[in-house]
C-alpha cells in the first residue's frame, strides 16, 4: 500500500511546528520567571538597604529617678544618638522639690558633640513653668563663646568629655570633666571599679558615678540640700 508524501507533510508540519511552537513558549515563561524573580530580590535588597539607611543612627535611652533625703523629686530622662560623626545629646530633668518650700525645677538640655570635640550646648532652665535660665556654649575655632542670660565669656581650650556624656560613656581614662549648667571644669577619676568621684578645684567631692556595661546605673549628687541620687530606671524596677 502506497502512502502519499503529501499527506505525511501536511500532517508532520503541524506537529512539528507544534514542538517549537510550546517549546518557545516553554522558554518565554522561564525567562519570564527569571526576570520576575530578580526583580522580586532586587526589590528586596533595595527595601533592605532602605531599612539600613534608616536604621543607622544609633540611638541610647535612659530614665533615672531622683531621690533626695530617701523621698522621689522627680526625674531625668536622656537620650543620645550617633550618626555621621556627630554625637548628640537631649536631656529633661524635672524636678518637684516639696519640703519646707514647694517649687518645680525643669532643665532642657541639647549637647553636640563631633569627632570627639564639643560643638555646643544648650540648657534652658525652667522654674515654676517660666523660662527662668538661658545658657549658650558654642565652639568659635579653638575656643568656645559662652552666653549667659545676655553676658558672654570666652572659654578657651576645647572640650572632650562634659557632663552629657556620663550616661553612656563611661569616663575611662578621662581626667577632667566639664559641666554645662555651671561651665565649670571639674576632676574625674577612678575610685573603684567601674566607679569614679568627681571633685572641684578645691578637692572637695562633688559627683559618685556608678557604671554597668559602660551605662551610668546609679549616681550620688552633692547639692545644698542634701545628696542626690540618682537610680537606673529598669523593667525589673518598674515591676517592684
Amino acid at each position: 500500500m502506497k502512502t502519499n508524501s503529501n499527506i505525511i507533510r501536511k500532517y508532520l508540519l503541524p506537529n512539528t511546528e507544534l514542538f517549537w511552537f510550546c517549546y518557545h513558549r516553554k522558554f518565554e515563561f522561564k525567562k519570564h520567571c527569571y526576570r520576575s524573580i530578580n526583580f522580586f530580590f532586587s526589590l528586596m535588597l533595595s527595601m533592605l538597604s532602605c531599612i539600613s539607611v534608616i536604621a543607622s543612627p544609633n540611638e541610647l535611652s535612659s530614665r533615672y529617678s531622683l531621690h533626695l533625703l530617701g523621698s522621689n523629686i522627680g526625674e531625668f530622662s536622656v537620650t543620645q544618638t550617633a550618626e555621621n560623626g556627630n554625637l548628640i545629646i537631649e536631656a529633661i530633668t524635672d524636678v518637684n522639690i516639696n519640703f519646707l518650700f514647694s517649687y518645680r525645677v525643669k532643665y532642657v538640655q541639647k549637647t553636640i558633640y563631633n569627632q570627639g570635640t564639643l560643638q555646643s550646648s544648650q540648657v534652658e532652665t525652667y522654674k515654676n513653668g517660666k523660662l527662668n535660665s538661658d545658657f549658650l556654649l558654642k565652639l568659635e575655632g579653638n575656643s568656645y563663646l559662652l552666653v549667659s542670660d545676655g553676658d558672654t565669656t570666652i572659654i578657651n581650650g576645647l572640650i572632650a568629655y562634659s557632663g552629657s556624656m556620663v550616661y553612656f560613656n563611661e569616663p575611662k581614662g578621662i581626667t577632667k570633666i566639664f559641666k554645662e549648667r555651671n561651665a565649670e571644669t571639674m576632676w574625674i577619676s577612678p575610685a573603684n571599679e567601674h566607679e569614679y568621684i568627681v571633685k572641684d578645684i578645691k578637692g572637695r567631692e562633688i559627683n559618685r558615678y556608678y557604671y554597668k556595661n559602660e551605662i551610668l546605673e546609679y549616681a550620688e549628687m552633692r547639692h545644698a540640700v542634701g545628696t542626690i541620687e540618682l537610680k537606673r530606671i529598669t523593667k525589673e524596677r518598674n515591676n517592684d
